[in-house]
C-alpha cells in the first residue's frame, strides 16, 4: 500500500502535497526479513534549528525531491539545472541554491562506502555494481568510477562534485530510523549501535532533518521552487 501511494501520480502535483515524504519509509520493504519491524524513535542528532536553510540565499533556488536513486537521474537534473543557469544565463554557482533530498529508497545515498559494505544497501535497492554484477557495495552515487552507469556516465553529476558547487543534501530522520529498524530485524545488530554507526559514516555536509515532509514545507517558506524526481 505504501509503495502504491509513493508511486502514484499525485506526488507530481503541487509543492505541498508531499504525502510520499511522510510515507517514504515503506520503500525499504525489500530489506531482509518481513515487514513487522517498528522504526526506532530517535531524534539525536538532528538539525531541529533548520540551519541548513540559512545559506539558501541564491538568486535562483530549487529543491529537488529524490525519493529513489533512479540511476542518479535526480542528481543529473541538479547538475543540468546549475549548468543551464551558468551557460545560458551567465549565473555563477554562488548565485544558485539547490537542495537534494534523501528519504525512502534514497536514504543509503547519504552514507560512505564502508556502510554499503557493512549493510545490504545494494541488495535492498536491487542495484548491482556495473563491474562485478553483484549487489553494489560502494556508494557510486557519491563518487562514481569510470564505467559506472550513474547519470548516463556523467560523473560530475555525483553527490560530491555537486556539493563542491554548493548543493545542499538533506536526509530524513524518520526514514533513517525506519531503515535502522529494518536492519535490526534483519539481524544487523542493536538499533542504537546501527544508528550511531550510520551517523558516524555519513557523507560530509549531509544534514539530517526531522522529517522530509516538513523540510519541504520549510524550503517552500524560504522561497525555493520544487521539482519531483522520483
Amino acid at each position: 500500500m505504501l509503495d502504491d501511494l509513493l508511486s502514484s501520480s499525485s506526488h507530481r502535483r503541487g509543492f505541498l502535497g508531499r504525502v510520499g515524504a511522510a510515507l517514504g519509509l515503506g520503500l525499504v520493504s525489500r530489506l531482509p526479513s518481513g515487514l513487522s519491524a517498528e522504526p526506532v524513535n530517535s531524534q539525536d542528532p538532528v538539525d531541529k534549528a533548520d540551519k541548513w536553510l540559512a545559506g539558501l540565499n541564491g538568486k535562483h533556488r530549487c529543491l529537488f525531491d529524490m525519493p529513489t536513486p533512479a540511476d542518479g537521474i535526480g542528481l543529473l537534473h541538479i547538475r543540468n539545472w546549475m549548468n543551464t543557469w551558468r551557460d545560458a544565463y551567465g549565473m555563477k554557482d554562488g548565485e544558485l541554491s539547490a537542495v537534494g533530498t534523501f528519504y525512502g529508497k534514497s536514504i543509503p545515498l547519504g552514507f560512505t562506502d564502508d556502510m554499503w559494505v557493512k549493510y545490504p544497501f545494494g541488495a535492498a535497492l536491487e542495484i548491482n555494481d556495473p563491474a562485478t554484477k553483484a549487489p553494489l557495495k560502494r556508494n557510486m552515487f557519491a563518487h562514481p568510477k569510470t564505467g559506472d552507469t550513474i547519470a548516463f556516465g556523467m560523473l560530475d553529476s555525483a553527490i560530491e562534485p555537486l556539493q563542491a558547487r554548493g548543493v545542499t543534501f538533506i536526509l530524513c530522520n524518520n526514514a533513517l530510523n525506519f531503515w535502522v529498524g529494518k536492519l535490526v530485524e534483519g539481524g544487523a545488530g542493536k538499533a542504537e549501535v546501527i544508528r550511531a554507526d550510520l551517523l558516524a559514516h555519513m557523507l560530509p555536509k549531509v544534514v539530517v532533518v526531522p522529517a522530509m515532509v516538513v523540510a519541504i514545507d520549510k524550503a517552500q517558506e524560504k522561497g525555493l521552487s520544487y521539482k519531483y524526481l522520483g
